[in-house]
């Protein structure tokens, strides 16, 4: 992989993860009613952005505890968003995930999977936490656990941050 990187006129770092300290990559996406919603947009909040898809079960147990974080931080300032990588095919379904589930943080909608080339995921769930400067606080791979106080200590932290 390394030798096309260079024969394609890259260096090897281009492909290496997003690491925290980062600049967040320049993304945006629709939600399921249609509006877009750009991290640039989003400058200025802290943004927890989590990458998953109807078909994983550990996204789909992580959900709820996604909605926990939102209702506890939202009034303070974190935007809790959703990044759904399921098909075009499965709009509908997602819709019902939601409903059934009771989330209404915002939900991106990327059946092209954008986030996951952006942002160099490993697969799903993938979480960032994106500072009110646009940097990347945190991040973590595999099914998030709120209940972990490392996470809510980097949650105030960029809460508290300007």
């Amino acid at each position: 992989m390394v030798v096309l990187a260079f024969a394609a006129g890259c260096r090897p770092g281009d492909y290496r993860p997003i690491a925290t300290g980062d600049r967040a990559p320049a993304y945006a996406a629709a939600t399921l009613a249609g509006d877009t919603v750009s991290l640039e947009g989003l400058r200025g909040q802290a943004v927890l952005l989590n990458i998953w898809a109807t078909w994983c079960p550990p996204c789909r147990e992580e959900m709820p505890l996604l909605q926990q974080l939102d209702d506890e931080y939202g009034e303070r300032g974190l935007r809790v968003i959703g990044v759904s990588i399921d098909t075009r095919a499965a709009e509908d379904a997602v819709r019902q995930f939601l409903e059934d589930y009771g989330i209404d943080f915002t939900i991106l909608h990327d059946p092209d999977g954008r986030v996951t080339r952006a942002f160099r995921t490993a697969g799903v769930p993938e979480t960032f936490l994106i500072g009110r400067d646009g940097r990347v606080a945190a991040h973590w791979i595999g099914m998030l656990k709120p209940s972990d106080p490392t996470i809510r200590e980097r949650i105030e932290k960029a809460l508290a941050s300007d």
